[in-house]
């Protein structure tokens, strides 16, 4: 028999960002890929297995296609022995781009996680209508709705490893495209600070070289791993 959970997850936007830019740092799928607590590495895969895109859960596929990372976790089995607790596991996660944000499945072991990044207007009294999680005065609201299904016996397991996982993330997010808008902020100060300094210098000659070549890497699959 198996069993479900619902986990939602609510973070506001800071007046200052644009719903365009978190929509953005999400169909960005290293983003969310890379701050799950639990996440090790990616890789984009080249195919998605058909089966998973006859889920109904999807938008329409010939309209908004399916991508599939092959992900590498660190999951504690023996918690306080260090290590030698740890194990390593690798499954396919699928992410669709939506207009509000992104669509992801994971599927491991008999396990399946499905999760939804939204960005939705801020309701009445600052809720967020039928979401039932006040964030706060905000305009604008992340939120992540996340289902997992599998076996009874499995779920007390499975439940805290994926509230582990899942529970910070809409914040992370938040805090990157943040981080991201201040690095750009800075980049574009810089910039105008030397325009103006190279207005007032002496103009000088510049000598172009012969010839460029650049070198460019070879088409193919990206392994991406963090810390």
């Amino acid at each position: 028999m198996s069993a479900k959970h619902h986990l939602h997850v609510a973070a506001s936007i800071p007046p200052h960002l644009t719903p365009g830019e978190v929509i953005a740092a999400l169909q960005d799928h290293s983003t969310t890929l890379s701050l799950q607590a639990l996440t090790t590495g990616h890789e984009k895969l080249p195919n998605t297995a058909p089966e998973i895109l006859k889920d109904t859960y999807w938008f329409p596929t010939d309209l908004n296609p399916v991508h599939t990372y092959s992900v590498t976790e660190c999951v504690t089995i023996l918690p306080g022995v260090g290590q030698m607790g740890r194990k390593n596991i690798t499954f396919p996660s699928c992410y669709q781009n939506i207009p509000s944000g992104i669509k992801s499945r994971a599927d491991v072991s008999g396990v399946t996680v499905r999760a939804e990044y939204r960005v939705i207007k801020g309701g009445m009294e600052s809720e967020v209508a039928g979401e039932g999680q006040g964030i706060g005065d905000a305009e604008w609201v992340l939120v992540e709705d996340a289902e997992i299904n599998c076996s009874w016996w499995l779920m007390p397991f499975i439940k805290g490893k994926m509230e582990l996982a899942h529970r910070d993330i809409c914040r992370k997010v938040i805090e990157k495209v943040e981080m991201q808008r201040r690095q750009v902020d800075l980049a574009q100060s810089v910039g105008r600070s030397l325009q103006v300094d190279g207005a007032s210098a002496t103009p000088a000659e510049a000598v172009a070289p012969e010839q460029q070549v650049a070198e460019l890497a070879a088409p193919g699959s990206q392994k991406i791993f963090y810390a």
